[in-house]
């Protein structure tokens, strides 16, 4: 029940930015908010088992959204992939009301997992996934990797996906990278 809690994550960070700042990002695969084709955010989940009964001990999202910097505060090397919500607007923002925003959409998403309730988030997802009906390059750990046409978000918040020699498969987070054919998300 808990495999989808990062992608989750990055919807409510979504909603948060929308109602705050009027902005509407979009997801790029598997979980990063994206404007206007840049990384506004990172996503992290550490899950801790019990080690006896297997329960689950604790689970920590980790989210950290580009609030405040300018270009130059980027390092060169992904300053054309990175943005934040400053840049975007082209004013500050309340660092305060987003955190407020998002402490309300985390505890929503948490109700939503403990009741498996994970359908409007899964809906909300595909709406917002900048990937679907493009071809995306799939990146594996160990270097290597495959063209493919990314089309639909599946149940269990994998990407499907239509590879070159015509099969469909899903494949999962931490299996592949996702990359645009021409920048991070196109």
């Amino acid at each position: 029940r808990l495999a989808p809690a990062t992608a989750m994550a990055g919807a409510a960070v979504c909603r948060a930015v929308e109602r705050v700042c009027g902005l509407s990002p979009g997801l790029k695969w598997p979980n990063d908010p994206v404007l206007d084709g840049r990384k506004l955010c990172g996503i992290l989940t550490e899950l801790s088992l019990e080690g006896e009964t297997g329960r689950v001990d604790h689970v920590a999202l980790g989210i950290g959204i580009n609030v405040l910097q300018r270009p130059e505060d980027f390092p060169p090397e992904i300053r054309e992939t990175a943005t934040s919500l400053a840049q975007a607007l082209g004013r500050p923002v309340s660092r305060p009301a987003l955190a407020a925003e998002l402490i309300r959409e985390i505890d929503r998403l948490c109700a939503a997992l403990l009741a498996g309730d994970t359908a409007p988030y899964l809906a909300e997802y595909r709406r917002r996934c900048v990937n679907l009906g493009r071809t995306v390059r799939l990146l594996t750990p160990g270097g290597g990797g495959e063209t493919a046409e990314a089309l639909d978000i599946g149940e269990d918040f994998g990407l499907v996906v239509r590879t070159a020699d015509g099969g469909i498969r899903t494949v999962r987070s931490g299996e592949v990278s996702v990359r645009g054919l021409y920048g991070y998300t196109e």
